[in-house]
């Protein structure tokens, strides 16, 4: 009897457990994320990434290190990437877009994944690794990065079913 007890305990914690911590409104942007590509692959990369950098959108501003948005892009490589002038004025005009216009925000994760995918040759583990440490992505911040990600998209498939 208690094996059995034990056996429905695991199960129910199974089915519904929320590792990750996402809200309703979390599970909401994720599908929203999720249905903007039918590559498999950016979708979980997308959303793993916008749980891991920014708590799906709760901690969008991270002045230390200048990175800002759903998907944390960092400013000075924004700026690059807008071929524009690295000043006051433009650093703040990008930071308020990446804040405020989520597909802004999107397409710059988008274009620095699909820079990192075409450097990797479809290498998912380097290019999560280089979204965050860039081309140190060996490193032990990189190679713990994408095992991170790794997890959180092995659990929004098969504990969120997402």
């Amino acid at each position: 009897m208690k094996k059995i007890l034990l056996l429905i305990f695991c199960i129910y914690n199974l089915a519904f457990s929320n590792s990750l911590g996402l809200t309703n409104t979390d599970l909401i942007i994720l599908k929203k994320i999720k249905s903007l590509t039918d590559d498999k692959m950016m979708k979980y990369t997308l959303m793993a990434i916008a749980i891991k950098e920014s708590s799906v959108g709760k901690k969008q501003v991270n002045d230390f290190s200048n990175d800002y948005g759903l998907f944390q892009s960092n400013i000075k490589s924004v700026l690059r990437r807008q071929y524009v002038e690295d000043n006051d004025y433009n650093r703040r005009y990008f930071a308020y877009k990446l804040l405020n216009d989520v597909a802004f925000s999107t397409a710059n994760a988008i274009v620095e994944i699909d820079y990192w995918r075409e450097i990797h040759k479809e290498n998912w583990v380097k290019v999560w690794a280089s979204y965050n440490a860039g081309w140190r992505y060996n490193s032990n911040v990189g190679v713990l990065y994408a095992n991170s990600i790794f997890d959180i998209i092995k659990k929004l498939r098969f504990e969120y079913n997402l």
